[in-house]
């Protein structure tokens, strides 16, 4: 799956959880969880992206 698709997917699971909770400001604590995982995600993505090109030549 493309990493957009992903972090479309984690801020909707996130909104659902939140909302399901009654979180007050579930519109803002949904933004900074997503973008949290999306920076993970890229440097997970960075980091092994550059070992398998690495261990590919």
């Amino acid at each position: 799956m493309n990493l957009i698709m992903w972090i479309v997917l984690i801020f909707l699971a996130h909104a659902a959880l939140y909302l399901f909770l009654g979180t007050p400001h579930w519109l803002a604590t949904t933004l900074l969880a997503t973008a949290v995982w999306a920076a993970v995600l890229v440097l997970f993505r960075t980091f092994f992206g550059q070992r398998k090109k690495e261990g590919a030549n």
